[in-house]
């Protein structure tokens, strides 16, 4: 509890901090501490299409239009053997939230989740866990899913190999919205899904600055009096996408076995499946 009282009190300062790891011996020692092995992934938010019905061992159809988010999230849920939701998210808590819900708190899986403080949630089923999945989705939040040690740290759920964060993140209070802040070495360690990105047509776009202001990695700028998306900085959320009012981005997907593609990057980050 001593860490999560440290983390609400130094919510309002984390740019801050985050600032000071690009001081080299001290980025070292942070990354080290709070980072060492990290290995995140951002799940684009889920387009109007929905296919549930579809499992994952069958790839999905190759349209730009499908994004499966949930399903990827779907898939370590009901394999896991133990999860774990937190009461609150301490992001929106932290940062008095008005916009999202405090109570849609993250998903913990693996074997870990059993030494988290109960003070800070509860066990849960596999179908409570979906449940949760679902409303997380009708509130319009973005699944940010991996390993994460600071997690590991603060819930006490260690080792870290066996506890997988899956976040349910809004744009306006999202720790990591402090990414381009950070050292890159850090930084670097919150990926976009290979096969993943999003183009703006020049010829749609006002410049009307809507995706700019919702970008919470600023990876969108104008030029021109038209949105730029920098590829490098981009974490493939699709924020912008849902929100641009004139629908001059778009969400690619290069390959139609997306869903399987991503477990397969997630799955050796953590062992959901020890009892």
């Amino acid at each position: 509890m001593l860490y999560v009282r440290a983390i609400k009190g130094g919510f309002g300062h984390r740019f801050a901090l985050a600032r000071l790891t690009r001081w080299p011996l001290l980025g070292r020692a942070v990354d080290r501490a709070l980072f060492d092995g990290d290995e995140i992934y951002v799940l684009p938010k889920g387009s109007s299409v929905t296919l549930r019905e579809i499992p994952l061992d069958i790839p999905v159809p190759d349209r730009e239009d499908v994004v499966l988010p949930s399903e990827i999230v779907r898939y370590f849920i009901e394999r896991s053997k133990h999860h774990f939701i937190m009461d609150r998210c301490i992001c929106r808590t932290s940062a008095h939230c008005r916009d999202y819900p405090h109570e849609l708190g993250c998903i913990f899986l693996g074997k870990a989740v059993l030494a988290i403080d109960p003070r800070l949630g509860r066990l849960v089923s596999k179908e409570e866990a979906l449940a949760h999945l679902d409303r997380c989705e009708e509130a319009g939040l973005v699944h940010i899913i991996g390993r994460n040690k600071l997690d590991s740290i603060w819930t006490a759920g260690r080792p870290k190999e066996d506890l997988m964060t899956v976040c349910n993140c809004c744009p306006c209070c999202c720790l990591w919205k402090m990414l381009p802040q950070l050292d890159e070495g850090i930084s670097s360690k919150m990926k976009r899904l290979p096969g993943v990105h999003l183009t703006v047509d020049a010829a749609r776009c006002t410049g009307c600055g809507t995706c700019v202001d919702g970008c919470y990695v600023r990876a969108i700028s104008m030029r021109e009096g038209r949105a730029v998306i920098d590829q490098a900085m981009c974490k493939g959320c699709a924020r912008c996408a849902h929100a641009c009012p004139e629908k001059a981005i778009t969400l690619h997907i290069e390959d139609g076995s997306y869903s399987m593609h991503a477990v397969e990057r997630i799955a050796p980050l953590v062992d959901v499946t020890k009892d």
